[in-house]
């Protein structure tokens, strides 16, 4: 029997890994973009991408770590 917060934080961290590498692809075709001058991407936004990824697969160690310590 596979237990909640495996299933939840394998989850989140396949998620994690997903938009990481999704976000990779997509900032190395915008580099290619307007004569190989590159795209401009509001600070704001690249923050998002680059923290977002992170913090799933933070709390997806999280929950792992707490869920075992709450099974033990």
């Amino acid at each position: 029997m596979q237990k909640p917060y495996i299933k939840l934080a394998a989850t989140l961290a396949s998620i994690g890994a997903g938009m990481f590498m999704l976000e990779r692809y997509g900032l190395n075709e915008l580099r290619g973009l307007n004569g190989g001058q590159g795209f401009h991407l509001d600070p704001n936004l690249l923050g998002i991408l680059v923290i977002a990824p992170f913090a799933l697969i933070l709390a997806a160690a999280v929950i792992f770590m707490v869920g075992k310590m709450r099974r033990m």
